[in-house]
């Protein structure tokens, strides 16, 4: 009996261990798939009307003439530099924008979140 229990305990953990590699490679397809269902452009343009108002070089925002805290998001490279900021501001925490100045909607927050999540890509 203590043979049989020590071969099914095995034989249980032998199927139950994954290798690192399917660990790995699973998570590449995961990371490749939510990649693929972000809309870079959409998102770009979210930040551009949601966000850049204010967070610009030229804001045209009617009371910010200057970037807050100095963070522009003219263009793709300069909101993938500030996605982990964009995230916790606009997705998380939902202060940004300032009092919701520009409406961003939740829809338009959860694109982001998604963009953030598959490591904010340009293409």
């Amino acid at each position: 009996m203590k043979r049989f229990s020590l071969v099914l305990m095995v034989v249980l953990l032998a199927a139950c261990d994954n290798s690192d590699e399917e660990r790995n490679t699973s998570t590449t397809e995961s990371a490749q798939t939510v990649t693929a269902a972000v809309d870079v452009a959409a998102v770009e343009n979210i930040i551009k009307t949601r966000c850049a108002t204010c967070h610009s070089a030229k804001p045209t925002d009617d009371v910010f003439k200057v970037a807050p805290g100095n963070v522009m998001l003219d263009s793709l490279e300069q909101m993938q530099r500030s996605a982990a900021r964009i995230r916790a501001r606009a997705v998380d925490s939902e202060t940004m924008p300032f009092v919701n100045k520009t409406q961003i909607t939740a829809a338009e927050r959860a694109i982001i979140g998604e963009w953030v999540k598959a490591g904010a890509p340009g293409e």
